[in-house]
């Protein structure tokens, strides 16, 4: 998914951004918009800083970063409304403490003067500093007395802020997330929209797309659920997650999360073979003789594999060993929860038989046991 849902700036954030350059806002019921004034606008100190420390406090940017933002926007606006006639000359923008502004136009020094807006001689340079230098950089005070926006340079300048902002909040969404690929994160069901979910992960809005959702299931505002983080990545476009709840990856770190002899490599999986919010079987293996690695899973009195099945809402689970040995009990484990009276493999073929009352398990709710374990064994599973 696109990060672009998340990092556009809401209105009310929007709106404290461009008071800088807009002196008049209004509210509908629902939305926050923007009025812009025909006549021109005046820049002021107090207005400056008290932008500033709006732009600080709905964003939580270092400060560093929103003075130079902001003398990017002020860069575009004077050079739109021709303030500064020369739209390619270099301007330094210097914010004081108490919010006035000065404006540097910058000229380099030259043995020969081709262009004289742009360029000054090493006698000219010591009007501004003593023994100047070749290709040393000297800086003009061109501050106008008055810094008066007209609409057109005001929306230039907001613009180049909200770009800026952008910018700056797809790289900290990248910057949050690019160490946790492979985690199971918690989430928070914001709302739905369309067919996709919106969460709360720590704080930032994440979309999950329908492959990523449990089919069937109805996610409940303000319902807390874990989604794996696949992958993060990042193009011209914005930050792309793709964070999953259907995937068997995320069965397996869910797993990882509960059980803690996977951690520790005393048990393994081996294979995991799913249809979301039906059903489960995860083959399981044990490293140590004295490890019944089922057991392991279910845990004293079924406490860990009812956990489990709660963080699922419901999905049905099933354990097997892994056999290597004997195909037939193999089969016959993969069709739990039926109980299976004999097995006979012929080729890639196994014939069951079990008794009638025992069919309905095996074959599952929409096929999906009998599926299942012809999907983990490998197997094509008939019943007799």
């Amino acid at each position: 998914m696109s990060s672009d849902d998340t990092l556009n700036c809401s209105d009310a954030a929007w709106m404290g951004m461009v008071s800088l350059f807009h002196n008049e806002t209004r509210t509908s019921s629902q939305n926050t918009y923007l009025s812009y004034y025909i006549s021109p606008m005046k820049l002021d100190a107090n207005t400056m800083k008290e932008a500033i420390m709006q732009l600080i406090k709905d964003f939580k940017f270092n400060p560093v970063q929103v003075m130079d933002m902001v003398k990017l926007g002020i860069k575009t606006a004077l050079k739109k409304d021709g303030i500064v006639e020369d739209r390619k000359a270099q301007l330094q923008i210097k914010i004081e403490a108490d919010g006035s502004i000065k404006v540097f136009r910058e000229r380099v020094v030259v043995a020969e003067v081709e262009e004289e807006e742009r360029e000054l001689t090493i006698e000219q340079a010591k009007t501004y500093t003593d023994n100047p230098e070749l290709d040393q950089k000297i800086y003009k005070d061109v501050t106008p007395e008055e810094i008066i926006f007209t609409r057109i340079g005001a929306q230039a300048a907001a613009q180049t802020i909200k770009q800026q902002i952008k910018a700056l909040e797809k790289e900290r969404f990248y910057e949050k997330f690019q160490d946790k690929q492979g985690e199971l994160l918690k989430a928070k069901v914001l709302r739905a929209v369309g067919d996709t979910v919106i969460l709360d992960i720590d704080g930032t809005s994440v979309v999950l797309l329908p492959d990523g959702q449990i089919r069937g299931k109805m996610y409940a505002i303000g319902e807390e659920i874990f989604v794996l983080l696949r992958k993060i990545d990042k193009d011209s476009s914005g930050v792309l997650l793709d964070i999953t709840q259907a995937s068997t990856d995320f069965i397996e770190s869910l797993l990882f999360k509960i059980i803690p002899e996977l951690q520790e490599g005393k048990v393994y999986i081996d294979k995991i073979v799913r249809i979301p919010g039906k059903r489960s079987k995860v083959l399981v293996g044990s490293n140590d003789e004295n490890v019944d690695p089922v057991w392991v899973f279910v845990w004293q009195k079924g406490s860990r594999i009812h956990t489990i099945l709660t963080l699922l809402d419901g999905e049905k689970m099933d354990f097997i060993e892994v056999e290597t040995s004997n195909d037939a009990k193999f089969v016959a484990d993969a069709l739990k929860p039926a109980r299976i009276t004999a097995v006979e493999i012929e080729w890639h073929k196994a014939y069951v038989e079990l008794d009638e009352d025992q069919k309905a398990l095996a074959i599952g709710k929409g096929a999906s046991n009998i599926r299942l374990a012809g999907e983990l064994t490998g197997y094509q599973i008939e019943l007799k």
